[in-house]
């Protein structure tokens, strides 16, 4: 009793100290993740010898639990730059449609987390820097972190690239400096890619088509689309029987915008585009002499970010038409003069909000035809696509393609009783479709390979119909077939668990 007396107090600081970094365990126990959970705990001690320093670290332990509890429950891991892309580019009236949704289990669990922080905070603040002081041993624990710090912020600084790379990656996993760290690789990504991208070294081949228009969808799942097998709705009604159309499924290599996106316009993920300089579809179609039309009703940030620079960086003409609404229709007559343009040669991206949630209120009442609003949606674009290929196919250009797909899916019943951004196969399983008219046709075939695919086919159908197909088949290409998510190749995801991924 008398040892418990004297050890006990010291006992409860050391737990209450390792649980304030337990969230690091959100995505999973195993082995690994305990030690990162140690090792976090361990190179933070020293914040517990001071009452000041040991309520800033409970502060900022509360706020990354409070980011990483929803990031988990939505997508499944940790805080990531996507995370900071996406919170930086919402919009308010995004932001409105989120908080109108949230779910009960997240808040739930940030309540109680938040509350245990401040019961463990006021606790450790009153007995934590007395008990530490008062062992002789434990009294210089505080300078075993400290040092490791030094020698990792000295090997930063003098190391060569790739042992600063493995440092990147092995302090990444440190709880909470994984915020620091995407706070970091959004910044970096954000800047660099203001530099000019490296253009191919290699003159464009003819030209195989005068007009292409690549439609970008935003959240439409490819297990809702009837032309793929959805049985339930005819979903794509409208487009049957079109002539010249063809559809798969292809697979999205992010769940949300941030990180899918970047895949179909530059066939890569944002931090390799940055580091390797890649230049999207767009690009090569203005180095290649097109004059390239971007059209958006996507809500995104006031201020240029990411994805707003490559959209534009090439682009002649950049029309923000709508911010999310009314709905998709808003391009129509911005899409006509686009292509009423004399320019003999023209790129035409659309970037729609699609499916997005809230999804019943992404189409008109008057087309509410099906009893689920997710179904609304993709008859709503599929009567869009229609009257976007008609348009197109009478514009009187001698070669004409169209491409659509969107950059990822929804979770949806059964996985989740609403329809929302988050883990499951089919927020990865995505539609793509393609269009050509009588003298585009031969480079069909091309545009839909076979086998298994990302949506990255959309920058490869638009480079192969302006005549540089030729980089395609370079090594450094990093090419859409065979796709994998997070490691796991297409069929192996098959096996996990749909809902989660796991």
């Amino acid at each position: 009793m008398k040892t418990l007396r004297r050890y006990g107090p010291l006992i409860g600081v050391l737990l209450a100290w390792l649980l304030l970094f337990s969230l690091r365990l959100l995505p999973g126990i195993d082995a690994k993740s305990l030690a990162w959970l140690a090792i976090s705990a361990f190179l933070f001690w020293p914040l517990a010898f001071q009452r000041w320093s040991l309520w800033l670290a409970v502060i900022v332990l509360a706020m990354a639990g409070v980011l990483d509890i929803f990031h988990v429950y939505y997508f499944g891991k940790l805080t990531d730059e996507y995370l900071l892309a996406t919170a930086l580019r919402t919009t308010p009236a995004e932001l409105a449609d989120f908080f109108s949704v949230l779910p009960l289990k997240p808040l739930m669990l940030s309540g109680l987390w938040l509350a245990w922080c401040v019961l463990a905070g006021r606790w450790l603040g009153r007995v934590a820097p007395g008990e530490l002081r008062g062992h002789r041993f434990l009294r210089w624990t505080w300078s075993a972190p400290v040092l490791v710090w030094l020698a990792l912020l000295v090997a930063n600084a003098w190391a060569g690239m790739a042992l600063r790379w493995q440092i990147h990656d092995k302090s990444y996993k440190i709880y909470p400096t994984h915020l620091v760290w995407a706070a970091w690789k959004y910044h970096s990504m954000s800047n660099a890619v203001m530099d000019p991208p490296l253009l191919p070294d290699v003159v464009a081949a003819p030209a195989r088509a005068d007009t292409v228009v690549a439609i970008i969808g935003e959240s439409a799942s490819a297990q809702r689309w009837s032309l793929l097998g959805y049985q339930r709705e005819d979903t794509n009604a409208p487009l049957r029987g079109l002539d010249g159309v063809a559809a798969t499924m292809v697979l999205a290599r992010g769940l949300n915008t941030a990180g899918a996106l970047p895949f179909v316009l530059m066939g890569q993920s944002s931090a390799d585009s940055v580091r390797h300089r890649a230049p999207s579809f767009l690009d090569l179609a203005h180095k290649a002499g097109y004059k390239v039309f971007v059209l958006s009703n996507s809500r995104n940030a006031p201020f240029a970010d990411f994805f707003d620079q490559v959209l534009r960086r090439s682009t002649a003409i950049y029309r923000k038409l709508g911010d999310g609404g009314p709905h998709d229709s808003i391009l129509t007559p911005a899409y006509e003069q686009a292509l009423a343009d004399p320019a003999p040669r023209k790129l035409i991206v659309l970037h729609t909000f699609g499916s997005h949630e809230i999804v019943q209120d992404r189409y008109p009442p008057e087309l509410a035809r099906f009893a689920d609003p997710y179904d609304n949606s993709i008859l709503y674009t599929s009567t869009l696509l229609k009257q976007w290929v008609g348009m197109l196919d009478a514009s009187g250009a001698r070669r004409s393609v169209l491409i659509y797909t969107s950059d990822h899916g929804l979770v949806m019943p059964p996985c989740s009783s609403e329809y929302r951004h988050g883990r499951s196969m089919a927020s990865l399983e995505v539609p793509f479709l393609a269009w050509t008219n009588a003298g585009a046709r031969a480079l069909l075939p091309a545009l839909l390979p076979p086998g298994e695919h990302s949506n990255a086919l959309v920058a490869e159908g638009v480079i192969r119909a302006i005549g540089y197909a030729e980089l395609l088949g370079r090594a450094e290409w990093p090419g859409s077939a065979n796709p994998a998510f997070e490691g796991h190749a297409w069929q192996d995801l098959r096996q996990l668990d749909a809902c989660t991924l796991k």
